[in-house]
């Protein structure tokens, strides 16, 4: 048995935005707080094995200090990064014109830079039919979606089978992936079975920052039939996994950061 701790990570530097692919760094105050919650449950019977996150900073940032600290292995997953939101990426909302007149002008992104210009109407566009309305230059929910889900089967294929092939491990093993809001919905979706087309499901789920949902991955198969398992392709070997979800969003650190 396998069990995931998906953690969003903490509040950013910077004027609210869509960050997606835009690497900002997060509040050292609350990821302080944060890896300090971690480095104390590693010490119990819940400790993590390893620790898989997303490139960006503000994941990046906690995950190598967690690793250094804890002496944990640590994997790097690019395809665990938020969706690329295009030219609203890292656009302080505030400087987001409201008018399509705007168009002859440029805004500027967090890094400085002049993008294409964007509208409220677009934004609006996108957040009533997100799988629809793509954001100009702009990564496709779709894309997002196999991205994210093709990444998670083939990490949880990896390690069922090397729990699988190592008959002493008779303790649960657990695996922390520090990621984004985004990239949970989608796993969420994924293993829920739910439609991760519709808007409601991205507006309406909150995953706040510093909070945890867990992922409990079993095999349905009795003792002494390991050696099948092992013959079946990566996929038929996901296929027959049995995944569920034990918490959603649960808030780390109230009173700090969550």
């Amino acid at each position: 048995m396998i069990e995931i701790d998906l953690i969003r990570h903490v509040k950013v530097i910077g004027k609210p935005a869509l960050y997606g692919c835009t690497d900002v760094e997060p509040i050292a105050t609350e990821n302080g707080n944060l890896l300090d919650y971690l480095i104390t449950r590693q010490q119990t019977d819940k400790a993590y094995h390893n620790i898989i996150c997303s490139p960006l900073r503000r994941c990046e940032r906690l995950a190598q200090a967690f690793s250094s600290r804890c002496n944990l292995p640590l994997e790097v997953v690019q395809d665990f990064q938020e969706i690329n939101f295009g030219c609203f990426d890292g656009v302080p909302f505030d400087d987001i014109p409201f008018s399509v007149e705007a168009d002859n002008s440029a805004v500027v992104n967090s890094t400085n830079e002049k993008v294409q210009v964007v509208n409220w109407s677009k934004l609006d566009d996108f957040f009533q039919a997100p799988a629809d309305a793509a954001l100009p230059e702009a990564e496709v929910l779709a894309d997002f979606y196999h991205r994210v889900t093709f990444a998670w089967q083939k990490i949880i294929v990896q390690h069922i089978g090397i729990t699988t092939e190592n008959k002493e491990l008779k303790i649960p093993q657990r695996m922390l992936i520090l990621t984004h809001g985004g990239v949970i919905r989608i796993i969420l979706a994924h293993i829920l079975q739910l439609d991760w087309q519709q808007a409601s499901w991205h507006q309406k789920l909150q995953i706040g920052h510093g909070s945890l949902s867990r992922i409990v991955i079993s095999q349905p198969y009795q003792e002494g039939e390991h050696h099948s398992f092992a013959r079946l392709s990566s996929h038929q070997q996901y296929q027959k996994l049995h995944q569920q979800v034990t918490t959603i969003a649960m808030p780390l650190l109230d009173g700090h950061s969550a």
